[in-house]
């Protein structure tokens, strides 16, 4: 199917793609990124699933920063109340950031392991001994590679705009809104393929409806059944005919 899919690519609209939510908030905050050269990887930016692993990180830097603010204000300005009541104030001022749910554990920051998150989380007075105090400014030993250590479950979660489609034994299918994509991801973290669809061809594309849409189109894909993945892209208005003759010509249907 290998050539399907750059097809799809090839005649994509990127019609208000530079002014999606995704593609601005990267350019709003990739500054972030290039201050710890651990995150510098990020901005090198091949294709729209390395814009969502790049925001995933900017988010996380983002939670870093507001739990560090949050735990050092609360223990400096409040050293008279007991360890809970700080505790619980802490887990309010951060109840409206995005984490993963992990081991039944909310993780706010994935480039940290889960012992590191609990820490964060649960045991925040830790955070002024030692080795945890460093969490606060050189923090790189306490550093994972998110997507090894969290693999799907990163975008299945609130870091991302990602909606669940369905899964296979190995990966999980996913609709972004404003990429217009279907992201096939591995179970390792990985991606495996993008699915644009609503080509440049189409000029009013019927919309609505789309998760139901593109479910028979995503079984077709893990059924690797060729002929009934063209078929469904065309029937279910996902492409232009154009693009749909264009691919029937390619496989010579």
């Amino acid at each position: 199917m290998g050539n399907i899919y750059n097809i799809l690519k090839k005649n994509r609209s990127k019609k208000g793609l530079s002014n999606c939510s995704e593609m601005v908030f990267f350019k709003n905050f990739r500054g972030i990124l290039k201050m710890n050269p651990i995150f510098s990887k990020y901005l090198e930016i091949d294709n729209d699933f390395d814009i969502l692993k790049a925001n995933i990180i900017i988010k996380a830097i983002i939670n870093k920063e507001e739990l560090d603010n949050a735990i050092n204000d609360m223990y400096i300005a409040n050293a008279n109340l007991s360890l809970d009541s700080i505790k619980d104030d802490i887990r309010e001022k951060i109840s409206d950031l995005p984490y993963i749910s992990y081991d039944n554990f909310k993780i706010y920051i994935p480039f940290f392991n889960k012992a590191t998150n609990i820490v964060y989380s649960n045991d925040s007075e830790k955070m002024f001994q030692y080795p945890y105090i460093e969490l606060f400014k050189k923090f790189e030993s306490f550093i994972v590679d998110p997507f090894e250590t969290y693999n799907i479950e990163l975008f299945s979660s609130l870091f991302t705009q990602l909606v669940k489609i369905s899964e296979s034994p190995t990966a999980v299918a996913f609709y972004h809104y404003e990429f217009n994509a279907i992201f096939i991801i591995n179970k390792q973290g990985s991606l495996d393929n993008i699915i644009y669809l609503f080509d440049k061809y189409m000029k009013n594309p019927h919309k609505y409806d789309i998760i139901e849409k593109v479910r028979p189109l995503v079984q077709a894909y893990f059924d690797n059944d060729l002929s009934l993945f063209i078929y469904t892209l065309y029937k279910n208005d996902l492409v232009s005919y154009y693009v749909f003759r264009k691919i029937c010509k390619q496989y010579q249907i």
